[in-house]
């Protein structure tokens, strides 16, 4: 353990200021010594830091998009090349937002949506045709459904849309589940 003596040196240490010029504009500035010795570049203000980053930062070195978009592809183009090639992550977040917005409660993985998908062997419940499913809510989010994976169903478009708010009871859809 430190004496108090030795304590109060240290504090006295750690608050006293360390003075540096701004990376940008170069205005003297200064900083506490464990905030300048976590940074690499130091800032007078937020503003310095801002205009750096877009006026003087080299593109690799942002840590945004390091490794993630091409130099010079702009953020609109990256995000409709993400869109193009992840329909179903898309998808899931669209979803999401969706019961969401209608306060439902509960959610669900898109890996527990496409294991229900094979439990019931890529066919939709309904007419049992093997095409594009979509989820249905058994008990719709408008009528206080949940978002649970339970209360969810593949059907095709075709079906889901002619079901559209009703309440589908019969075993023949919720059979599917349970083989």
């Amino acid at each position: 353990m430190h004496s108090e003596e030795t304590k109060k040196k240290i504090g006295d240490a750690l608050r006293k200021p360390i003075y540096f010029k701004c990376d940008y504009c170069g205005k003297e500035s200064y900083d506490k010594l464990s905030q300048y010795v976590r940074k690499i570049r130091h800032f007078c203000s937020r503003k310095c830091y801002s205009l750096y980053r877009k006026e003087r930062m080299v593109f690799t070195e942002q840590n945004t998009y390091k490794g993630v978009r091409k130099s010079g592809e702009s953020k609109q183009v990256y995000h409709r090349n993400y869109c193009e090639n992840h329909p179903e992550n898309i998808a899931h977040l669209k979803a999401r937002r969706y019961a969401r917005e209608r306060g439902a409660t509960g959610s669900h993985t898109i890996e527990e949506w496409e294991a229900l998908k094979d439990s019931y062997g890529n066919l939709c419940a309904s007419c049992g045709k093997k095409i594009k499913l979509t989820k249905d809510h058994i008990i719709p989010l408008s009528k206080g459904g949940t978002d649970y994976i339970e209360n969810i169903q593949p059907l095709c478009r075709n079906c889901n849309s002619r079901k559209h708010n009703h309440i589908h009871e019969s075993p023949e859809l919720l059979k599917g589940a349970n083989t």
